[in-house]
C-alpha cells in the first residue's frame, strides 16, 4: 500500500451514504475510490463533463437542487402598532434555511420577491426560526399559502410573543431567535442572515425535511406530498386545493395525462374521509374547473407562474358562484352529471375550450 496516499471522504450515491477511502494511485496518478469490497469506481467517472454549457439548463438546475434534502422552517416576525394597540404578525415557510457559522452563530434563509414578511422585516430587524417536525405538515402548508394584507395568519395558529416582540409557535423541533444582520438581493431572492441570540431544541422530535421530486415551490411539493399519501388533513382540502392540485398536475403532465390523475385522486381522499366529505366527487364539476384552469394556464403570458402567482391573475377562480354561472342547480344536481361530464345548459364555454 505504499503506492497510495489516504484519504477519508463520504461519497453518497442513491440517497446511501458509504464511507469510503480515496486512495491516489501514485503510479497513475489516478484517484480510485475504496470500500471494504475493493476498489470500485475511478474518480474519472464521477466528474462532470469536462465543458459546461454556456446556459445552465434551469430545470435541470432544479431538479439537482431537489436532491439535497433540507430542514422545513416557519420564519416568523412582529411589529407592534402603537395606535391600534395590536400587533402586526407574519410568518412564511421556508426551505432555504442553513447554518452559516457556528462560532459566532450565524444562519440564513431566502425568500422569493416580492414579500410581505420581507417588507415587515426591513423594520423589525428580528426573527424568529421554527423548525418543523415530521407531524406539523399542516403549519408548512398554512404558512406556504398566499394571504391578504388584512388576514391574521396566525388567528388559528398556537403560538405567544415573548417579552422582546418575537413570534413564537408552540411545540417545534426546534426555535432560533435572531437579529438580523443583512439582506442581499440575489437573483429574485432576498438572502437573510440573522445572529442566533437564543436557541432551542426538542431531543425526542424528529424534524420535517423537504427534497423536491420535481421543481415545483415548496408549498406545492409538500401539499401533494401530503395528498397523494393521504395524509393532508382534511380541514385544507378547500376549492383553492382542489385547484391547486389541478394547477400542479396539468403545468407538470399537461391537460390530458393531469385529467386522470386528478380524478382518482380526489376520488382516494374523498374514500378516505369519507365520514367527513359533504359532497361525493362530481365529474362535471371537476372537468369543468379542469378546462377553466387549462384555458386561464394558456392565456397567461409568464410562463413560471407559481401557484399563488396564477390565483392573483385568475381570482374568479375562486368566486364559488362561477359555476352557476354556466349551470343550473337543476343539471348539476342530477345524476347524469355527477357521473359524467355534461355541457353547460346556461351558456357555453369559452370558444377556446369548446
Amino acid at each position: 500500500m505504499s503506492n497510495f496516499f489516504p484519504k477519508l471522504k463520504v461519497f453518497c450515491r442513491n440517497m446511501t451514504v458509504v464511507r469510503c477511502k480515496i486512495l491516489t494511485n501514485k503510479m497513475t496518478g489516478k484517484n480510485m475510490l475504496f470500500s471494504s469490497s475493493g476498489f470500485f469506481k475511478t474518480l474519472s467517472t464521477l466528474q462532470p463533463p469536462e465543458k459546461a454549457d454556456a446556459a445552465v439548463n434551469l430545470k435541470d438546475y432544479r431538479a439537482a437542487m431537489g436532491s439535497v434534502p433540507s430542514p422545513v422552517v416557519i420564519v416568523t416576525t412582529a411589529e407592534y402598532n402603537k395606535v391600534t394597540g395590536s400587533w402586526y404578525k407574519r410568518g412564511a415557510t421556508c426551505g432555504s434555511f442553513t447554518s452559516i457559522s457556528s462560532n459566532p452563530p450565524i444562519v440564513s434563509f431566502s425568500i422569493q420577491m416580492p414579500s410581505r414578511l420581507h417588507n415587515l422585516l426591513l423594520r423589525t430587524k428580528k426573527f424568529a426560526i421554527q423548525v418543523l417536525s415530521e407531524q406539523q405538515v399542516h403549519y408548512s402548508l398554512h404558512f406556504s399559502k398566499h394571504c391578504e394584507e388584512d388576514i391574521d395568519q396566525f388567528a388559528n395558529i398556537p403560538h405567544h410573543i415573548d417579552s422582546h416582540g418575537n413570534v413564537l409557535l408552540t411545540d417545534m423541533v426546534a426555535l432560533l431567535v435572531c437579529k438580523a444582520q443583512a439582506a442581499h438581493l440575489v437573483g429574485d431572492h432576498y438572502l437573510w442572515l440573522g445572529n442566533v441570540e437564543m436557541a432551542w431544541h426538542c431531543k425526542n422530535a424528529e424534524p420535517l425535511l423537504y427534497w423536491r421530486r420535481t421543481y415545483r415551490s415548496l408549498g406545492d411539493e409538500l401539499f401533494l406530498k401530503a395528498f397523494e399519501e393521504l395524509t393532508l388533513p382534511y380541514e385544507y382540502w378547500d376549492h383553492e386545493a382542489h385547484l391547486r392540485l389541478a394547477w400542479n398536475y396539468i403545468k407538470e403532465y399537461g391537460k390530458e395525462a393531469a385529467t386522470p390523475l386528478v380524478k382518482s385522486g380526489i376520488q382516494k381522499f374523498n374514500e378516505v374521509n369519507k365520514d367527513k366529505v359533504k359532497r361525493d366527487y362530481h365529474e362535471t364539476v371537476t372537468i369543468f374547473y379542469i378546462e377553466l384552469i387549462c384555458l386561464a394556464m394558456n392565456e397567461s403570458k409568464v410562463a413560471q407562474l407559481s401557484f399563488d402567482d396564477f390565483l392573483l391573475s385568475n381570482k374568479h377562480l375562486l368566486d364559488r358562484n362561477l359555476l352557476f354561472e354556466y349551470y343550473s342547480p337543476d343539471m348539476l344536481s342530477s345524476q347524469q352529471a355527477r357521473i359524467r361530464f355534461v355541457s353547460p345548459d346556461k351558456k357555453p364555454l369559452p370558444s377556446s375550450m369548446s
